[in-house]
């Protein structure tokens, strides 16, 4: 053997010392612990939100549920909700009277920062696909508004009172053929509708800011049935009517 082969550095031959691997054994178990901490106290405090909703929402005759159902879900994503609303999501509850569906939906937005929605699922539902918002100052300004609102919004120029009180998206033909004087009317005269909503298939999906509140959660579902009524059928709409008549 050569002089330079016997001192040429041997590749791949190297053991961690002892103590190395020791350190790096107890980073691993640093970490596993600290990990291990935060998932149980991200689930205590889940748990505690939970309870804390139940509180005031069993009584109305809703089931606080940690997820969606298949059935919600399928609704929820027909009104093309944002991708990370299912990772967000911080407890579901739902309300069903074998033909109504209310599910009431906490989403975190970031550190102290949430939003709530509202799910309506009824077969009676007739509208066809649609965005509505009311005008407020930032839809009615170019630089705040988004760029569908100011692109795709359909022109009800004939009825410059609904004009001037909201904007719609939608397929022109279907939007203009539901959204008649009468429901236009009704729009307008109603105090319940949200700032926006949307329906997909057989639901409507409204958006509210911040968690479920005790203070504020009758009034919301109050809405998400308002807003259901006024996009069913008339003939549902009337019978509706006539039943709350004969119960009064």
């Amino acid at each position: 053997m050569r002089a330079r082969d016997a001192v040429a550095p041997q590749v791949g031959t190297h053991k961690p010392s002892r103590k190395g691997q020791m350190e790096s054994l107890l980073f691993m178990i640093v970490v596993s612990l600290v990990v291990f901490y935060l998932l149980f106290m991200v689930k205590r405090e889940r748990k505690q939100r939970l309870k804390a909703i139940s509180g005031f929402v069993e009584p109305m005759g809703f089931d606080v549920m940690g997820k969606l159902d298949d059935t919600s879900a399928s609704h929820l994503y027909n009104h093309q909700v944002r991708m990370g609303l299912s990772v967000n999501m911080k407890a579901a509850c739902v309300a069903d009277d074998g033909t109504t569906r209310i599910v009431a939906i906490e989403c975190s937005l970031g550190e102290d920062s949430y939003e709530q929605y509202f799910l309506g699922i009824d077969p009676s539902i007739s509208a066809p696909p649609l965005v509505i918002k009311r005008r407020t100052a930032s839809t009615k300004s170019i630089w705040t508004a988004s760029w569908g609102d100011v692109l795709y919004r359909l022109d009800f120029k004939d009825d410059p009172e609904f004009e001037e009180k909201f904007i719609v998206r939608g397929d022109v033909e279907q939007a203009r053929e539901f959204l008649d004087a009468d429901r236009r009317k009704a729009l307008c005269e109603a105090a319940y509708v949200p700032d926006s909503l949307s329906v997909a298939g057989k639901s409507v999906l409204i958006r509210f800011a911040n968690r479920l509140d005790a203070t504020t959660f009758e009034d919301n579902v109050g809405k998400c049935l308002a807003t259901m009524k006024l996009m069913m059928d008339r003939s549902t709409e009337d019978q509706a009517d006539t039943e709350k008549t004969l119960n009064e």
